[in-house]
């Protein structure tokens, strides 16, 4: 009897020596992924409760985004530090919001996902992903999923103040490539 529970705690010690390892492996192979990113583009699909829009994206680290969206309106998001803008060419009109309260403050500082990635206790595997859970002082959330062979960005899911969850999903993803992107938020005043 006395080995038996000697073999069950000796193999439940060593299991969670072995999680422990490899939970600081896979923490040091993401660290690296991050720091190596300087940009990266890709097409999307977007879903919320209501609607599904695709179309493509450029981020560019630190804190630059451009989101062509597909159909009639000619929508774009495009974010340059701290503005963010809802461009709609079709109707020449641009919305402009701060990005200090959204999860872009988050997603478009990798310096704020490598601190969390350093902090992570437990990775979660969700299908073929790794997901990574940021909370936000304004009760949003986003949800980062990670392509479990790659360590590429696989897409995300966010939660708003209503609670409404929007996924985004990333297809066909290329990193740190020549992006001629200059992130210009348009004037139609002029």
């Amino acid at each position: 009897m006395a080995r038996y529970i000697f073999f069950v705690i000796f193999i439940f010690f060593y299991s969670n020596v072995l999680k422990a390892d490899s939970r600081i492996e896979l923490i040091s192979k993401l660290i690296i992924k991050f720091n190596n990113i300087e940009n990266f583009q890709f097409n999307f699909i977007q879903k919320n409760k209501n609607l599904i829009e695709t179309g493509n994206c450029f981020i560019k680290y630190p804190k630059k985004l451009i989101c062509r969206y597909d159909g009639k309106e000619g929508k774009e998001i495009v974010i340059r530090n701290k503005t963010l803008a809802i461009v709609k060419r079709t109707y020449e009109k641009v919305y402009f919001y701060r990005i200090s309260n959204s999860v872009f403050n988050i997603l478009l500082d990798k310096k704020k996902i490598i601190s969390k990635i350093k902090k992570l206790k437990k990775i979660k595997k969700v299908k073929n992903f790794y997901l990574i859970v940021f909370e936000n002082k304004n009760s949003s959330k986003l949800k980062l999923y990670l392509d479990i062979k790659t360590l590429n960005i696989a897409g995300w899911e966010t939660s708003g103040f209503d609670q409404q969850k929007t996924a985004f999903k990333i297809l066909n993803i290329k990193i740190n490539t020549d992006i001629k992107e200059k992130f210009e938020i348009p004037d139609f005043n002029n």
